[in-house]
């Protein structure tokens, strides 16, 4: 038995991983023990806290097993950096800078977005009461040129008027919202 660790010490790292594909553990413990500390400084580099990268070191070699019987590695040490660096590009990547925003500032923006969305959906009201008051022809040509948002041409289809005709239906139609808005800004 002696004689056979000192074999497997001696071991290249193909023949560990292909040990270790095989469900011998014992080998699982020579990669840390070769290439640990150098993990360990590949996450010092990227993440550059000590425990995130014991953590990243201690993750990639439980999941080692798993990782060798999936993936066929040709040169252990140069694959073996790769993930690391993976993993710990990946854990920058997920890194979510957080900032504390109190309670009070919440609930007064919550308010604030509430009192907006009201504002704005008794604007759109005003706008659609005052489309209601126009002409049939400034009226449609309203609803479909910037509502419905078709074009001169198609509006002008839809309507049998000429493109000048529904040019001039929407500029008289935009005077003539704007004095009914007016006027209905004027009463409140």
């Amino acid at each position: 038995m002696f004689l056979r660790r000192s074999h497997i010490e001696r071991a290249s790292d193909e023949d560990l991983v292909t040990l270790l594909r095989n469900g011998d553990q014992a080998s699982l413990g020579y990669l840390w023990d070769r290439y640990a500390h150098l993990l360990f400084g590949v996450g010092m580099k990227y993440l550059k806290d000590n425990e995130r990268s014991k953590d990243v070191v201690v993750e990639l070699f439980a999941d080692l097993p798993d990782l060798l019987k999936k993936h066929s590695v040709q040169r252990f040490r140069p694959w073996l950096h790769a993930v690391t660096r993976n993993r710990c590009l990946l854990a920058l990547r997920n890194e979510r800078p957080t900032t504390a925003v109190p309670e009070d500032l919440l609930r007064t923006t919550e308010q604030e977005d509430l009192e907006s969305a009201i504002l704005h959906e008794a604007e759109l009201q005003q706008l659609e009461q005052a489309i209601d008051q126009l002409g049939e022809g400034q009226r449609i040509c309203i609803r479909l040129f910037y509502l419905e948002r078709h074009s001169y041409q198609h509006v002008a289809d839809v309507t049998g008027s000429s493109v000048e005709q529904v040019r001039s239906h929407l500029q008289n139609g935009r005077r003539n919202l704007r004095l009914i808005l007016e006027r209905h800004a004027d009463r409140t």
